[in-house]
């Protein structure tokens, strides 16, 4: 019994005295200066995912052209273009079969805004370098790309982004998490659907009598 009193008293003592050198050793060295390991690397943690811009939804380089099939009015098809782009501003050309429009639209990390509209422009001239005068605030799209984001519009119409992942499907393909916009008029509303890196892949006019006029992409390139 003394024996195994001793012994484990030699073993408290060596552990004490261990801790004691420890101590000592620690208390004596001089602080290593070890990096946090938060800035080590391959420890930084992710940057957050950068907040979709307006522009995402709706590219204007210089080329780009997309095709649209109608249904429900004759005028329902068209074309559309970019013919000229400078800084945030892109001057497009629209042609339904019936006339062709020019519009100029102005593109920043706020908004997308239609700012000049002229109809039957068959020779457009590029405006960007010519100069014009401002006649439209029509907003399409506006941050921030989140459902209940709204905006006012020209003749005391709100628009909204009513939803941002919604799939659809059109001749020139599928398209998911798509943004639809909801335009609501006197007797009609108006959805328009984008897909990022894309542009508007749908448009659909409702009536009150519930006739539906549409114009769906079937062709498009991103230059």
């Amino acid at each position: 019994m003394r024996k195994l009193s001793v012994l484990v008293l030699l073993i408290f003592t060596l552990v004490w005295l261990g801790g004691c050198q420890s101590a000592s050793n620690n208390t004596n060295k001089p602080p290593m200066n070890n990096p946090p390991a938060n800035d080590l690397p391959g420890n930084q943690p992710p940057s957050p995912p950068m907040a979709p811009l307006p522009a995402d939804y709706y590219p204007l380089t210089v080329g780009s052209f997309w095709e649209y099939e109608g249904s429900g009015n004759e005028y329902a098809s068209f074309s559309r273009k970019v013919l000229f782009a400078r800084g945030g501003l892109a001057q497009t050309s629209e042609d339904n079969g019936g006339t062709v429009a020019t519009r100029v639209v102005d593109s920043t990390a706020s908004f997308v805004k239609v700012v000049y509209m002229q109809g039957e422009d068959y020779q457009p001239q590029n405006l960007l370098e010519k100069g014009f005068t401002a006649n439209s605030e029509d907003i399409l799209l506006q941050a921030p790309i989140q459902v209940g984001t709204s905006w006012s519009a020209p003749n005391n119409i709100t628009k909204q982004i009513i939803a941002v992942n919604i799939s659809v499907d059109t001749p020139a393909g599928r398209f998911d998490n798509c943004v639809k916009i909801q335009q609501p008029g006197q007797d009609f509303t108006i959805y328009q659907y984008y897909q990022k890196g894309v542009g508007m892949v749908k448009q659909e006019f409702i009536t009150a009598d519930n006739e539906i006029i549409s114009s769906t992409l079937k062709r498009y390139e991103i230059k």
